[in-house]
């Protein structure tokens, strides 16, 4: 098979810098790379009359003329990204730069099971890309989070704590057969955060950690701005780590677990126990006696107005939830932890003070004093971008090769598509 010439594997692999970092001056992405600037200018000259890139602006100077400010070129193509969560699904179409041309948000119906859920999923991709204008050929890829714990080579669900008829669910293969694309799978805390690197606070970190909080937990953990997987991918699930051994039982069959007692679950279950037992006048009247009414926001609503019992269970949450975090923080030693999700969306402004103080009296000195602990910025949408985002650098690579293929004939494959390393000695054309 032959192989692509070196100054097309440097030119992918500038390519996947700037899908990464969204806005790039040429002499970021010679600082990056380690390559002369002028094989930069060069490489980039050659993108720009293809196509794949285009100029976006100017950047910020350090002295002298601003830099030109560089971007992929978001015609290139289509992306869809599910984020399915327990209770709520959320669509969206975007051009291959992660920009928004559809959205959609509907009941998941997951708690129903799969043989109803699935094919309600894919009727939201079906409505998101009429929504979008988009047909389905012209899509590049399909993206999906879903919550759960994922069999990722196979694309199946092994099980969903909570939600018992998920098992051995194969999600990639139903997908591929109504759309005739193979999906990428990922669990729901990994594309929030993968949204989180590219669009949120988390985009210059280097060492870092998402946290999840909605109606369960999760986490994604970033070394060096790679996300940390484990050996066989099921590295992250914080919310199952004991933190009380007589707790609640939890959905995977052990007590006390962390999901039994910080999220939205849990705090909802609480307060509507309370409530029945007289606990909150004030949650009382603003369900209107009913207690299946009661919800997070509902629960902040109490609190600001001064409800004791509301913020005393935001209190506990929050508190339980910075003990926890402190053994996360003493083992990886993150600069940033962002916490997003549907409970720290609603509750954030609260719980924020709570959290950093329980943290800081339990970590050491050193680790507190270099630690940034953040609510996410992110709206529900960029849920489901995150999730388009398994797919983004994959598309724009295939959509290189085969231009490169078309061009030159016979070209198939890169043996070593990676990103660019600093090589002082393949920088020569």
């Amino acid at each position: 098979m032959p192989k692509i010439r070196n100054t097309s594997l440097h030119a992918l692999g500038l390519l996947k810098l700037l899908y990464e970092h969204v806005r790039v001056s040429r002499s970021d992405l010679s600082a990056m790379t380690g390559y002369s600037a002028f094989l930069v200018s060069k490489l980039c000259d050659s993108l720009l009359k293809k196509g794949f890139i285009t100029e976006v602006g100017s950047g910020d100077s350090s002295g002298g003329r601003r830099p030109t400010l560089l971007s992929i070129a978001p015609g290139l193509g289509k992306i869809a990204g599910l984020h399915v969560g327990r209770v709520n699904a959320r669509m969206v179409v975007t051009d291959i730069c992660g920009n928004e041309l559809a959205f959609l948000k509907m009941p998941s119906r997951v708690s129903v099971g799969p043989s109803v859920a699935m094919p309600h999923l894919i009727d939201l991709v079906e409505k998101g890309l009429q929504k979008a204008g988009v047909r389905r050929e012209e899509l590049l890829g399909i993206g999906v989070g879903i919550s759960g714990i994922l069999d990722r080579e196979a694309g199946t669900t092994l099980y969903w704590p909570k939600v018992p008829q998920w098992v051995n669910v194969p999600v990639r293969r139903i997908f591929t057969d109504h759309f005739g694309i193979a999906p990428e799978i990922e669990d729901t805390p990994r594309t929030m955060a993968l949204a989180e690197r590219r669009l949120g606070l988390a985009r210059h970190a280097e060492n870092w950690v998402y946290l999840m909080i909605g109606a369960s937990m999760g986490s994604a953990i970033f070394i060096n701005r790679e996300l940390y997987t484990g050996s066989r991918g099921f590295s992250g699930e914080f919310g199952h780590i004991t933190v009380k051994d007589d707790g609640p039982l939890c959905g995977c069959g052990n007590r006390g677990c962390l999901n039994t007692l910080v999220s939205a679950t849990a705090l909802i279950h609480t307060a509507q126990t309370s409530v029945s037992e007289g606990l909150s006048t004030q949650l009382w009247e603003l369900c209107d006696g009913d207690v299946s009414k009661i919800s997070v926001d509902l629960i902040v609503r109490a609190a600001s107005a001064g409800d004791r019992f509301s913020i005393r269970l935001l209190n506990e949450l929050g508190s339980q939830l910075g003990k926890a975090m402190i053994t996360l923080v003493h083992l990886l030693d993150p600069e940033l932890v962002v916490i997003g999700g549907g409970l720290a969306a609603d509750a954030g402004q609260i719980l924020l003070p709570i959290i950093r103080n329980a943290v800081s009296d339990g970590v050491l000195p050193l680790t507190a004093n270099n630690l940034s602990i953040q609510f996410s910025e992110l709206r529900e949408v960029d849920w489901a971008i995150g999730a388009s985002m398994l797919v983004g650098e994959k598309a724009l690579e295939k959509l290189f090769l085969s231009k490169q293929e078309a061009a030159k004939g016979g070209v198939k494959k890169l043996e070593s598509a990676t990103r660019p390393k600093r090589d002082k000695e393949a920088v020569s054309i």
